[in-house]
């Protein structure tokens, strides 16, 4: 037997087996290409639709954080029987009633009586990725004559003093002494947000005037009402309907 020749002929089938499928692959891999193509003419991708899908995602509502100041063992300022941690509570719960009420996306930094230190206050903020922080607070003076509503902000925020007018020119409707708006770079909560931060000094409870404003069920109402206006006003103005505080921190003031 001539071996030489059996390798030979075996070659030969085994060129031919592997060109026929070769011809079959590439016969299939044709069809799949031409049939995709008639696929995708007949169901067309929508343009942009990638960048629509982002967009979609980025565009989640604003988160709108509030911060009661004080509370458990911190009283904040004190009249007597009435503590500072306790009112700016009940003015903050009116607050969030009102947010809910306008499909506004918010976060309580506290919803009872307890001590939430202010670098954990500033901390929950920014893992919550607030998009704007306002903190309740009431005021005090050894001068009882001292009264008003003042709104405090960081200087060193882009937007924040543009934002802290807005704030009073809804907070000093309340009744009160209009005290205006005031930079207040060291305040740790204003310092250590990544969002814009608004402090609301509404009343001081050293001034019986503003302490029974303060007490009483309908103001405590009326002042969230127009909290909640002048934070509707600051959404639309500076984080709905633009990009300038999309990537605003608070820097540090040393």
């Amino acid at each position: 037997m001539d071996v030489n020749k059996i390798i030979d002929k075996l070659s030969r089938k085994l060129s031919q087996r592997s060109l026929i499928f070769i011809i079959v692959f590439l016969s299939l891999a044709i069809i799949g290409i031409i049939g995709a193509y008639l696929a995708k003419k007949e169901n067309p991708t929508p343009s942009g639709s990638l960048s629509t899908s982002l967009e979609t995602v980025q565009e989640k509502p604003p988160l709108v954080v509030i911060d009661p100041g004080h509370g458990g063992w911190d009283p904040g300022a004190m009249a007597g029987d009435i503590n500072e941690k306790d009112i700016v509570l009940d003015i903050s719960i009116e607050i969030e009633r009102l947010l809910i009420e306008k499909n506004i996306d918010y976060y309580m930094i506290r919803t009872e009586d307890i001590y939430i230190s202010l670098e954990d206050r500033a901390q929950i903020a920014n893992e919550k990725k607030g998009r704007l922080f306002i903190s309740i607070h009431n005021n005090s003076f050894t001068d009882s004559a001292q009264s008003g509503i003042l709104t405090a902000y960081n200087p060193y925020s882009p937007n924040g003093k543009d934002m802290a007018k807005i704030m009073q020119s809804k907070i000093k409707e309340l009744g009160m002494k209009n005290r205006d708006i005031m930079p207040r770079p060291n305040l740790y909560v204003l310092r250590h947000t990544e969002m814009p931060a608004l402090l609301l000094e509404i009343g001081f409870m050293s001034n019986k005037k503003d302490l029974k404003l303060l007490t009483a069920g309908d103001f405590q109402k009326k002042c969230a009402k127009q909290v909640v206006s002048g934070v509707e006003d600051i959404l639309d103005k500076y984080i709905l309907d633009s990009k300038a505080t999309d990537a605003e921190g608070s820097p540090e003031a040393d």
